[in-house]
């Protein structure tokens, strides 16, 4: 700054000085040695042309446990005030003020003397670290903001460079209100760029916030919410896709953002000297924000809108609303002033193919009148009470035949139909089929197995039959190998089952 570079100046060059004062220009008793060490760093021979941000921060360094007692009584107004600014009173005032803060205790004192500090944070100056200068930088804003409200034109800007720069957690974002809107406007745009990835409403959220016409204000929108946004969908999609095929600009560009990357400065307006060299970084604020430093330089990656994209979104948005409205008979809008002919007919379409799908829809649904269910239930009780009749009746039947034969006191049945009886127990008794008993009776009795084959069966089909027939009684094959045989475990049981019981 130019008042610093004269200031110094005048300091290195020896001229006369009045006799009498002013206030401000008075000696601060004897300065300390340390403050003029500080002054020093200002007058050594090529000062002059150093940048004012480097000659602070040699300054701050030199300063930053320095304590000071002064009482200060007055009033500084500096504006990008540096330490070279100030005289030795204002300079002792500062470091009493910041003497005090550190400690605990932030009393109320010029704005220069918060910028200062501020600045002085920026270069993490007083700091343990980064996280540690961000609670300061915090507490600063939070309690002397109150007393002077003007600090805040510049400190949330500050804060979120700051997290930035020393590549704090994005989470630190959250507490800025310099990024709040920005922040809004970025979920908004990366809502509407993903949109197949989202749910609608994320979506609907991300045109309502990016258009200049207020949907959400909309009463249609607001009582058929879900139809509407099926609709825009759908129009959006049709759109991209026109813009893709017939248009050099993308459908982003026209109606959503331009992605852009420019030069950037982290601390507008603060005196600030960024560390030489600077490592090359990238910091990803979100998904479609990021911040690079390359060559010295910051740069800002990011959609950038203008008015004309937000009133191009929101002609298309009220021209569906305005269409849906007339294709429902809901009390009409003013439709968009201008409207290209190729926009009209997507919307049009899109909206007799959405009630069209939605028609035919309706049309397939299978309709339940609950009315009739008590009526079913009844007579399903009906139908139920009178097969438990039936079947009673059935069973009474039975038992009466078997006990009204005559052939014997104890109701043992003739001989003929006694065989008859046996031989059905013995087919129900016995889960295997008339070839697969044949084959276990021959490998507990040890009988060739040369029938399988001349009767047309295969051995293997046969076993596996016998081993799921047979694996609810012993939880297990009872027939292995190849040849096959039967397991030892189980021969005794399948022999006392299967032969004994066939004797």
């Amino acid at each position: 700054m130019l008042e610093d570079f004269l200031v110094r100046l005048r300091r290195s060059v020896y001229r006369d000085e009045p006799l009498v004062r002013s206030s401000d220009e008075a000696p601060a008793g004897k300065v300390p040695k340390l403050i003029r060490a500080m002054r020093s760093l200002a007058q050594v021979s090529g000062s002059c042309w150093q940048p004012r941000e480097e000659i602070f921060l040699k300054q701050a360094r030199l300063m930053e446990r320095y304590e000071d007692d002064f009482v200060f009584e007055g009033s500084v107004t500096r504006y990008y005030p540096t330490y070279e600014s100030l005289t030795d009173r204002e300079l002792r005032g500062y470091f009493t003020w910041r003497t005090q803060v550190r400690r605990g205790n932030m009393t109320a004192a010029p704005l220069t003397f918060a910028m200062l500090y501020a600045y002085e944070i920026l270069h993490l100056i007083g700091c343990e670290d980064a996280a540690d200068g961000y609670g300061k930088l915090m507490e600063l804003g939070f309690e002397f903001g109150m007393m002077e409200p003007t600090l805040y034109t510049y400190l949330p800007a500050w804060v979120y460079g700051y997290v930035i720069y020393y590549g704090l957690d994005p989470e630190y974002l959250a507490d800025s209100s310099y990024y709040r809107e920005m922040k809004i406007q970025d979920e908004a745009i990366a809502a509407v760029l993903s949109r197949g990835e989202r749910p609608v409403g994320e979506v609907m959220g991300g045109l309502c916030a990016l258009s200049s016409y207020r949907l959400e204000r909309s009463k249609f929108y607001r009582t058929y919410t879900a139809d509407m946004g099926a609709v825009i969908m759908r129009v959006v999609a049709r759109v991209a896709a026109y813009y893709e095929k017939h248009r050099k600009r993308a459908f982003s560009s026209d109606y959503i953002g331009d992605e852009c990357r420019r030069l950037t400065r982290l601390f507008p307006g603060a005196v600030f000297h960024a560390r030489t060299p600077e490592e090359e970084r990238v910091y990803t604020v979100n998904s479609i924000r990021r911040y690079e430093c390359a060559g010295n330089t910051w740069y800002v990656l990011a959609y950038e809108r203008e008015l004309k994209q937000a009133q191009r979104l929101g002609a298309l948005l009220r021209l569906i609303d305005y269409r849906m409205r007339e294709c429902t008979g809901f009390p009409s809008i003013k439709p968009p002033k201008k409207t290209t002919k190729w926009l009209a007919k997507i919307v049009d379409e899109e909206i007799e193919a959405f009630f069209a799908e939605k028609k035919a829809a309706e049309a397939r649904r299978v309709h339940i009148d609950l009315s009739q269910l008590e009526r079913i239930r009844a007579d399903a009780a009906v139908t139920r009470d009178r097969l438990i009749v039936a079947e009673e009746e059935e069973e009474n039947a039975a038992l009466l035949l078997m006990q009204g034969t005559g052939d014997s006191v104890s109701g043992t049945l003739p001989s003929a139909r006694q065989e008859s009886f046996s031989s059905d127990a013995d087919e129900t008794d016995s889960l295997l089929d008339a070839p697969e008993l044949h084959l276990l009776r021959d490998l507990l009795t040890g009988a060739p197995l040369s029938w399988v084959r001349a009767e047309g069966h295969i051995v293997s089909v046969l076993v596996d039959g016998i081993n799921e027939k047979l694996y609810d009684d012993f939880a297990d094959a009872v027939i292995e190998g190849d040849p096959p045989a039967v397991i030892e475990d189980y021969r005794e049981e399948l022999i006392e089952r299967y032969l004994h019981a066939a004797e």
